[in-house]
């Protein structure tokens, strides 16, 4: 969790907003601060593209936005040129973890990196993990990946690609 400014220190805007912040690279948290909001406001930083998590709405950067903040739905971004693997619900670690899908978000080349590793001991510590590398070329709008396949089905049912 990053304050808006560390991520767009060209924005001055950025460096305004206390009730947003980044989470990991991709996205843009607008938590709900007052009780009875079913709106928000949110300022988007310049410099990108951004989509609406929940509708997809594609947004450019540099402005503010209302979106709807009913109380089940968090106002969450996603900037774009980001992957997001999505996992399958689990009960515990030691249940290996399945992709459900993955979500691209159109708009530049994307690259993610999948750790996985057995969830039970410290075996990790010794090299006993893998990683998959996701990417999505914008120019092609093709995905590729290197490393294990870490998925059963096919990419074609996998891959949802939004904003192409």
């Amino acid at each position: 969790m990053r304050a808006l400014f560390m991520d767009f220190p060209q924005d001055p805007m950025a460096a305004k907003q206390r009730y947003e912040y980044m989470f990991g690279p991709a996205l843009l948290v607008a938590p709900v601060y007052k009780q009875g909001m079913t709106t928000r406001k949110v300022y988007l930083p310049a410099g990108t593209d951004w989509y609406n998590y929940w509708t997809h709405q594609r947004y450019h950067g540099g402005q503010t936005v209302q979106v709807q903040a009913p109380i089940d739905i968090i106002p969450l971004f996603v900037r774009a040129g980001s992957i997001l693997p999505l996992g399958e619900p689990i009960l515990s670690t030691a249940t290996p973890q399945k992709l459900a899908k993955i979500e691209i978000f159109a708009g530049a080349n994307a690259n993610f990196t999948l750790y996985n590793d057995n969830g039970i001991n410290y075996a990790y510590e010794k090299g006993d993990y893998q990683l998959t590398g996701l990417k999505w070329n914008e120019a092609t709008h093709k995905f590729s990946y290197t490393g294990p396949r870490q998925w059963t089905v096919p990419e074609s049912q996998l891959v949802t690609v939004i904003g192409n």
